[in-house]
């Protein structure tokens, strides 16, 4: 089964950048280190929770800010649309 989108919108929410840190093992999580989690209004009034690990992450949270106008490829998850690609566009 594909579960592939593509989402254009504007960033309305500050970008919430964390660690993943496992509280059972006292370390961060084997799977994924880091996670940033933003809200996309891609019509009036429609928002859609984004998210994206790691590198993607960091990448997001260094290069983008609230109020940027972006397009992602993801996946839909029950969680929102997890992030495999963005680009900042004009």
């Amino acid at each position: 089964m594909i579960n592939l989108c593509f989402l254009s919108g504007t960033i309305k929410n500050k970008i919430d950048f964390k660690f993943i840190y496992n509280s059972n093992t006292k370390s961060l999580s084997k799977k994924h280190t880091s996670i940033v989690l933003l809200d996309l209004e891609i019509e009036k009034g429609q928002i859609v929770r984004g998210y994206a690990y790691d590198e993607i992450a960091d990448w997001i949270y260094r290069n983008l800010q609230q109020g940027n106008f972006i397009s992602i490829q993801g996946r839909i998850t029950q969680n929102g649309v997890e992030i495999e690609e963005v680009k900042k566009l004009v």
